[in-house]
């Protein structure tokens, strides 16, 4: 048997060889950086193209993207028989068509937590019901609230977001009792600021009986 330093640097060798003979495989270019210390330099992977500083940066065509119609678009045609109005008056009223489902939304809504988008379409075909079946306020006050609501009223200057805080002052001016956010807290004990005007739009759909007249 050869000796134990033969030995090793048999296999010290063997080792050798089969490195120089395994295929190569590709290898991520790298950068050092030295620690400011006495110890040796740490490689670190290069930054890959387009992630400077480690974030990728976003495509420019998520800005180009338009939001959906909504009430202050020119396709949205409020009150006719076709545009976007109609489409999403449809959708709404079919989502709504059974009780308990405008039992549940209600619920939600005093909260502050259901779509703005919904909210809103449900508070519109309220105030339209009420005016065409007769069970408006004496002054029409939410016949006047909807034609607002046609007019844009209610849509940020651009007139692509739903403005609720305005949409929500709009309704306490009409509400038998304002509902303030003294009210909401008490109400909902861990609710926010930001959940509050849709809790008081709920509480229109709550004079107008939504959940009992539906739309």
């Amino acid at each position: 048997m050869p000796p134990s330093s033969l030995r090793r640097a048999l296999a010290l060798a063997t080792a050798a060889a089969a490195f120089r003979t395994a295929p190569s495989q590709p290898r991520a270019s790298t950068r050092r950086r030295n620690t400011g210390s006495e110890g040796p330099e740490i490689e670190f992977a290069s930054t890959p193209p387009g992630m400077e500083n480690g974030i990728k940066p976003l495509d420019p065509a998520l800005f180009d993207e338009k939001p959906p119609p909504s009430w202050g678009s020119p396709e949205w045609h409020w009150g006719s028989a076709d545009g976007a109005a109609h489409e999403k008056a449809a959708l709404v009223r079919r989502q709504f068509e059974k009780r308990h489902r405008r039992t549940s939304f209600m619920a939600w809504a005093k909260c502050g937590t259901v779509d703005a988008g919904d909210l809103k379409m449900a508070l519109a075909l309220s105030c339209q019901r009420a005016k065409n079946l007769g069970y408006d306020a004496p002054d029409g006050r939410w016949a006047a609230l909807e034609r607002e609501m046609a007019a844009a009223s209610f849509m940020d200057a651009p007139r692509e977001f739903i403005d609720q805080p305005k949409l929500a002052a709009a309704v306490n001016e009409r509400l038998e009792t304002p509902f303030t956010f003294g009210d909401f807290m008490a109400a909902e004990s861990e609710g926010t600021l930001e959940e509050y005007p849709g809790a008081v739009i709920a509480r229109a759909l709550e004079e107008l009986a939504f959940v009992e007249n539906g739309l």
